[in-house]
C-alpha cells in the first residue's frame, strides 16, 4: 500500500488519515514512517474505546497465543492474510502507534463507537436471518477466499462480501461517521494535528465524511 496520507483541514485542526491492512506485520512500518514524519499532537484510533485501553497496557507474555482466542471468522481471515506476509496481534501499526504515542507523551484516543454501543447498534440492524447468513458467509469465505493479487484487494474483496449480509452495511457505515465525527472533534477542539489509523475497507467511508466536515 501507498504510505501516503489523505488530509482534511478541520478548523484549526487537521486530521491526517492512515489506511492499513491490519495485521500485517509489515503496516508496522508504514505506520511509524508516518508519526515519525508527521508528528502529530494526536494520534487517533479506529478502534472502541475499551480495545485502545487494552493496547495501551500491553504486555507480551511469554509463549502467548492470541490466535488462539479469536473468534473463528476473525481466525479464518488472519489465515488468509498469511498469504500475503508476516500476520500478527495485536495489529502491529497500531501497537507501533501506541507505543510511539507513550514514547513521545501524545495522547491515544479510541474514535470508534464503544462496546456497548456497537453490540446494540448490531442487535438493531442485523436479523436473526441476517445472522445466520453472515456465519453461512464466513464458512464460504474460509473454504473459498478472495482471490486477489496483494493484501489491500484481499482485506477489501472480504470485507464486500461480508457487507451483502442485510444490515452489516449499515452497521458499517455507522462505524464511519461515528469514527470520522470523533477525530474531526478532536481536531476542532484542540485545533490539533490528528493521525488517524483507520483499517483499510473504512478509507473510503471515513474519508468521505471527513472531506464533508472540511
Amino acid at each position: 500500500m501507498s504510505s501516503s496520507l489523505a488530509r482534511f483541514r478541520i478548523g484549526e485542526g487537521e486530521v491526517l488519515l492512515l489506511a492499513t491492512v491490519q495485521g500485517l506485520v509489515s503496516e508496522r512500518d508504514r505506520a511509524y514512517a508516518a508519526l515519525k514524519v508527521e508528528r502529530p499532537d494526536v494520534v487517533a484510533i479506529a478502534q472502541s474505546p475499551e480495545s485502545v485501553a487494552t493496547l495501551l497496557r500491553y504486555e507480551p507474555a511469554e509463549d502467548e497465543d492470541l490466535f488462539e482466542d479469536l473468534p473463528d471468522h476473525d481466525y479464518v481471515y488472519s489465515l488468509r492474510l498469511r498469504e500475503f506476509g508476516d500476520v500478527s496481534l495485536p495489529a502491529p501499526d497500531l501497537l507501533a502507534a501506541v507505543r510511539w504515542a507513550q514514547d513521545e507523551g501524545v495522547p491515544v484516543f479510541g474514535v470508534d463507537m464503544p462496546e456497548e454501543a456497537y453490540e446494540d447498534l448490531f442487535t438493531k440492524e442485523v436479523s436473526t436471518w441476517g445472522f445466520l447468513r453472515y456465519g453461512r458467509i464466513q464458512r464460504r469465505l474460509a473454504k473459498r477466499p478472495p482471490k486477489a493479487k496483494d493484501p489491500l484487494s484481499f482485506t477489501l474483496a472480504w470485507d464486500a462480501t461480508i457487507r451483502k449480509v442485510k444490515g452489516i452495511a449499515r452497521v458499517e457505515a455507522e462505524r464511519e461517521r461515528v469514527i470520522a465525527r470523533n477525530a474531526a472533534a478532536l481536531a476542532r477542539e484542540k485545533g490539533a494535528k490528528v493521525l488517524l489509523i483507520v483499517e483499510a475497507a473504512r478509507q473510503a467511508g471515513v474519508g468521505q465524511h471527513l472531506k464533508d466536515a472540511a
